[in-house]
């Protein structure tokens, strides 16, 4: 095997870093949109609690808005980890690509 890249497997690899590079963003800003929306609905559950303190209120309104709210802020932590992998693979493919191409 050699080390160098065919022009067939440049191009290949230069598509397949613009394809991961335009992916990441937009699952950057999900991940954030799904914190902030775990966290408000965490936030907004506790300040009707403080009012209406009942047990109707806590089973009707603070348990599925809480558990509702966790499960928001795990889905933002797998999409965060998700990117994080995502952009090291493209450096690491990105550093790698500037192997010159063979003749």
């Amino acid at each position: 095997m050699t080390p160098d890249l065919t022009p067939e497997e440049e191009s290949y690899l230069k598509d397949l870093l613009s394809n991961q590079s335009r992916g990441i963003r937009p699952l950057d800003i999900s991940a954030s949109i799904l914190l902030l929306a775990g966290g408000l609905l965490i936030a907004g559950t506790a300040l009707y609690l403080a009012r209406q303190m009942t047990d109707a209120a806590v089973y009707s309104v603070g348990v599925p808005n809480f558990t509702g709210g966790m499960l928001l802020i795990a889905g933002s932590i797998f999409l965060s980890r998700r990117v994080a992998h995502m952009k090291k693979l493209t450096s690491i493919l990105f550093k790698l690509s500037s192997n010159r191409v063979a003749v």
